[in-house]
């Protein structure tokens, strides 16, 4: 394996003979290297149809995870010795043994040319700092290739892990995180000089595909399109807490697969304010170019910057950065997309242009407003904590309305993240505000719970969610990045398979 181009290994979540030959040859199309069977996974009956995955689209890694490291697999030494040597029988390419319980089987196993050995160790839990060092130096016999996995936020990767990495030429060693700070590591494995990174199967479209195996897995079609270019290309991600549920990555990802450019977008998790913006700093001098931001760092993300542009300052909160060195741009085009979505939805006779009602008062609310302000439109605020829609309302000349109150409008825009399953029930009247024959427009894109939508429908109003209005941010995110729009056939398509309502 090359320490300078990441060997790039799919952990199929298969767990029968038929869907992992399926997957596997997926994984082929998609750029894949080795192929990776969790038998920790199988039962031990399907564990007896071994022979019905040759031959396989791809070579083949066999693991057996114990329990003790995070898998479904046995702890006892002499089990594993058994499953193990059975494996071993079969045209594997390489086999994965734990250092802390398979090390006498090695010498037990064929010849390293014909299977050759990943030595393992996954850290269940936080690792110690002094842990991780010494696990990434742990000798390993000629030809065997050291792995060793363990959970860390993004604040602690790059505060604490990534500098105490051994050098390429100081050990061959295949270090990875799971959780928040997953795909970071992936995405730098070539920088990095790893030999191997583990990927998921290949991209279906938006929030569709098989869940990773392990936490942090990075789309293994993302990662070949990045490896494959001469020099490292930039990378971008979306911040925020949650962010698992983001189409972002799918969105930028596709654009530049479609517009031929070297580029990666990852998730970013962090759990608290200060991670996020300790960490912009560290990811400009690894090669981010630019950050889109969510919920709840609009507000961090504006004052982190040092050039404020016109959208962000307009709405108080920034959703997109970029990062030139140590230079932080904040720029607002949530503010840009709702803008463009109102426009049309004049245009098209959905609404008389007259006069809005925003439920919120986070940042898609602040973005709605200002956008209704460059209008001339007649504006509302409601929102859960009277004394929080008052001070929005002031901040965009609009007028806060209680909960008591009646009056009804042609257009909602719903901006608060009720719908997604993370979040809890409004305990707001949106029936009150709506018309029959009016409009709710939702700022969540394709939501969990179908409350906000199902208010609409007993007041005979029409209804869309947000991914029209996420496809239009990120379209002027990729914009400000890339210095032109996506590409506007791939951008219809988007819409299409995202889809939008017209």
């Amino acid at each position: 394996m090359s320490a300078r181009v990441p060997v790039l290994v799919v952990s199929l979540p298969a767990t029968s003979v038929a869907p992992a030959r399926a997957q596997a040859a997926a994984a082929f199309a998609a750029g894949a290297d080795l192929a990776e069977i969790r038998f920790d996974r199988w039962s031990a009956t399907e564990r007896g149809s071994v022979p019905e995955l040759f031959p396989s689209p791809l070579p083949l890694v066999a693991t057996l995870r114990s329990c003790a490291e995070g898998g479904a697999g046995p702890d006892d030494p002499t089990e594993r010795e058994r499953i193990l040597l059975e494996l071993a029988r079969w045209p594997f390419r390489w086999i994965d043994v734990e250092a802390a319980r398979d090390g006498p089987l090695l010498a037990r196993l064929p010849d390293p040319e014909n299977l050759g050995r990943i030595v393992s160790t996954h850290v269940v839990g936080e690792v110690d700092v002094g842990a991780w060092a010494r696990l990434l130096r742990e000798p390993v016999p000629v030809g065997c290739v050291r792995k060793v996995v363990a959970s860390s936020s993004i604040g602690r990767l790059l505060g604490e892990l990534l500098p105490r990495l051994p050098r390429v030429e100081e050990a061959l060693v295949a270090a990875m995180t799971t959780g928040a700070s997953g795909p970071l590591l992936r995405a730098w494995g070539q920088r990095l000089g790893l030999p191997i990174v583990y990927a998921s199967l290949p991209e279906e479209g938006p929030g569709g595909g098989s869940p990773p195996v392990e936490p942090g897995q990075v789309p293994v079609d993302r990662l070949r399109r990045y490896f494959a270019a001469r020099e490292a290309g930039p990378i971008f991600g979306v911040a925020g807490h949650p962010v698992a549920h983001s189409h972002s990555p799918w969105l930028h990802s596709r654009w530049m697969r479609d517009s031929g450019r070297p580029g990666i977008y990852v998730p970013l998790d962090f759990s608290s304010e200060a991670e996020f913006v300790e960490a912009l700093g560290p990811l400009a001098d690894r090669g981010f170019r630019g950050i889109n931001v969510t919920h709840p760092f609009k507000e961090a993300a504006l004052a982190a910057a040092s050039d404020v542009r016109p959208g962000a300052a307009a709405c108080g909160v920034a959703n997109c950065l970029t990062l030139r060195g140590t230079e932080v741009e904040a720029e607002n085009t949530d503010l840009l997309a709702v803008l463009r979505r109102l426009r049309e939805l004049a245009e098209a006779g959905r609404w008389d242009g007259q006069s809005l009602t925003v439920v919120g008062t986070g940042g898609a609310a602040r973005a709605t407003l200002a956008a209704a302000r460059t209008l001339g439109v007649e504006r509302r605020v409601l929102g859960r904590d009277p004394a929080s829609a008052a001070n929005v309302a002031r901040a965009f000349g609009a007028t806060a309305l209680s909960p008591a109150d009646r009056r009804s409008d042609g257009l909602v825009v719903h901006a608060t993240p009720v719908g997604r399953a993370d979040a809890g029930p409004l305990g707001l009247d949106l029936e009150r505000l709506l018309r029959p024959g009016g409009h709710l427009l939702d700022w969540v894109y394709a939501p969990d719970r179908p409350s906000v939508a199902e208010a609409a429908g007993r007041v005979g109003a029409s209804y869309e969610d947000g991914r029209r209005l996420l496809v239009y941010q990120a379209a002027a995110s990729f914009a400000r990045w890339w210095g032109e729009d996506p590409d506007p056939e791939s951008l219809r398509a988007t819409l299409e398979e995202e889809r939008c309502t017209a």
